[in-house]
């Protein structure tokens, strides 16, 4: 019976996969499992189909013995599997994969699936360090359901390399410094909450690309068409560290600060400040957030929020985006304590009665890495680039998720954003600051 699927990569290393029914333990209860070959495995025992929809229900032991793997490399160790309802993967609930490794005491949970070239999906379990060709592994799951385990896969691990942005020399005189301006670079310059004064055209661009603070406590745009939203705002008589409540507000979107710059490219990327949104919890009568004076932002406060859901809403304005352009929208914020709290992901809906929802981390989650002793075992970020909701640490500071994506039209026009964020379980995000959100071309 074949047991093992091998191949090599384009650098030359091992790869290897083991059959699920060559690691799973004897013991492993029957009741909920089964072994089916209708699913396109690459092993003539197929792959084993879990129908346990609570996945406490089934957990079993897996040994993983390799016999090829390439000394010195750094490899993922992966489960391989299939959702059992493919049509329904997009509405799926969270993996929320529990397992723990040989030796450790603690339960490790990996939330992120991945679906790969060739059909099937992948869940990372940890990292380690070949020495040898073998390797003898053992995994004990302590929840799965309704997925189709194929097998145990030794990935080597993909390093991604960040290089740096190549640009083209350019000649240093007004004309080609204008070729990277936006047209209306001059009505920029005037929304600016301070004077801005300069002499060339370089100037300008290297302004403006450092970016402004604009239109301080000024009215912004049209009357909006959602009078029923309801937008953030102290109730009366508080202090800086005072609870808010939400309060319905007049139709106009009132932009306490903005925030302008341009990147390399002369595409403009724009940031709203807290009060420049209308973000709210689910539910009118409870407290969401506070206001807090901050001297690390650059609008001078931020909000701490304490409800478990995150209701964002606002409509960008054309002059604010560059036209034919895709955007992504980030969510600028850091943690104050307790980042165990925010490891499980959050959910984010464009609206509350969509069908489409993705996930989004707002702390990098971990994966074991697995040492030659127990003891100095260890965790590293999970090996997920492509992945759109890992957040990054930006250059200020701050910490930045994706949370959205959109494109602008020949005319750019208002463009609504409304987008649901909701924490798993139920938990409250408090802890959460949150800066502002920022619209960025990529």
């Amino acid at each position: 019976m074949d047991i093992q699927w091998f191949s090599i990569n384009q650098k030359g290393e091992h790869c290897e996969m083991i059959s699920f029914a060559e690691c799973l333990d004897s013991s492993a209860p029957s009741k909920f499992g089964r072994w089916s070959s209708a699913y396109d495995s690459r092993f003539v025992v197929g792959s084993y189909y879990i129908d346990s929809y609570n996945e406490s229900e089934w957990s079993s032991k897996t040994r993983v013995k390799t016999q090829f793997l390439s000394p010195g490399v750094t490899y993922t160790v992966n489960l391989v599997f299939k959702f059992i309802f493919p049509s329904e993967v997009r509405f799926h609930d969270l993996l929320s994969l529990k397992y723990k490794l040989q030796g450790e005491a603690k339960t490790s949970i990996s939330f992120i699936a991945c679906e790969r070239d060739d059909g099937w999906w992948m869940c990372e379990l940890c990292q380690l360090t070949s020495d040898h060709r073998i390797v003898d592994l053992e995994i004990l799951f302590e929840g799965l359901g309704y997925i189709l385990a194929e097998g145990i896969e030794f990935r080597p691990l993909e390093k991604v390399e960040h290089k740096d942005d190549e640009r083209q020399p350019i000649i240093d005189s007004d004309a080609n410094w204008e070729e990277k301006l936006p047209s209306d670079y001059e009505d920029i310059m005037k929304w600016s909450t301070i004077s801005v004064q300069w002499t060339t055209k370089k100037e300008a661009y290297s302004i403006i690309c450092k970016g402004l603070l604009i239109n301080d406590g000024q009215t912004f745009g049209d009357t909006l068409d959602h009078p029923a939203k309801i937008f953030l705002k102290p109730a009366t008589k508080h202090d800086d560290t005072s609870p808010i409540r939400l309060k319905r507000q007049p139709d106009r979107l009132t932009c306490h600060s903005s925030w302008l710059s341009l990147d390399q490219n002369g595409k403009k990327s724009h940031m709203l400040s807290t009060r420049a949104v209308r973000i709210s919890s689910m539910y009118d009568d409870e407290e969401s957030g506070y206001i807090l004076s901050s001297p690390e932002s650059r609008f001078g406060e931020v909000v701490h929020w304490v409800s478990w859901t995150l209701n964002i809403y606002t409509e960008i304005q054309s002059q604010l985006l560059s036209s034919e352009t895709t955007y992504a929208s980030y969510l600028v914020y850091k943690i104050q304590k307790h980042q165990s709290i925010f490891e499980a992901p959050l959910e984010v809906k464009i609206d509350l009665f969509s069908d489409n929802r993705w996930y989004v981390y707002l702390v990098s989650p971990q994966t074991p890495v697995i040492r030659p002793k127990v003891d100095q075992n260890t965790h590293n970020p999970v090996n997920r680039p492509r992945i759109k909701g890992i957040p990054q640490r930006r250059n200020d500071g701050w910490m930045e998720v994706q949370i959205w994506e959109f494109q602008t039209a020949v005319t750019t026009e208002m463009i609504p954003m409304h987008i649901k964020l909701r924490a798993s379980g139920g938990k409250d995000l408090s802890g959460l600051i949150i800066e502002g959100f920022e619209f960025r071309p990529i």
